[in-house]
């Protein structure tokens, strides 16, 4: 059998990501300030970052492109997790974070376009399905009091892309 680091790469991702949504929910039904837990949230980015960085053994860039592309990985990513604080405002963590968890579709479809990478036909069955999938997570049946709204479906579609486009941005060329 291969070696799949990147299976328990993406397996502890999915498990960190939804403490973190849960944890996120709980912070902001209890009174602490959404605006706030983004500031807590930054700042404690910035040590793994430093890590990953260390770990792979690459330098930040200091030209106009590394910036200029910097800026704008930074901007999509924190603007998607700003919009989320509004996603779980209007929704429950237990549909908005399943729904905004397949942004890594729009990643796919992008670098398929701009990056030229492809996808085994296995892995357009699974997008394929993640996407059937989002319809489905997010179906409340009319009688439904516990939602009344569905604005909580347009403001995670505005995560979903922001997130989804700044995967692809980030899979650009590094330099060593």
């Amino acid at each position: 059998m291969k070696s799949r680091p990147w299976l328990v790469y993406a397996i502890v991702t999915t498990v960190f990501w939804g403490i973190g949504g849960t944890l996120i929910e709980i912070q902001e039904k209890g009174g602490f300030p959404a605006t706030l837990g983004y500031c807590v949230w930054t700042l404690t980015m910035i040590p793994p970052a430093l890590v990953a960085l260390k770990i792979v053994g690459l330098h930040l860039g200091y030209d106009r492109k590394s910036i200029l592309l910097g800026c704008l990985i930074g901007s999509t990513g924190a603007g998607g997790q700003l919009i989320l604080f509004e996603a779980l405002r209007s929704g429950p963590a237990y549909l908005v974070f399943p729904f905004i968890s397949l942004s890594p579709v729009v990643t796919i479809l992008l670098s398929y376009f701009f990056l030229k990478e492809r996808a085994s036909n296995r892995g357009w069955v699974g997008i394929i399905l993640a996407l059937i999938a989002i319809p489905l997570l997010s179906y409340q049946s009319p009688d439904n009091s516990a939602i009344s709204e569905s604005t909580w479906i347009e403001v995670s579609l505005l995560v979903f892309l922001a997130w989804g486009s700044a995967g692809v941005r980030g899979s650009l060329p590094a330099r060593q």
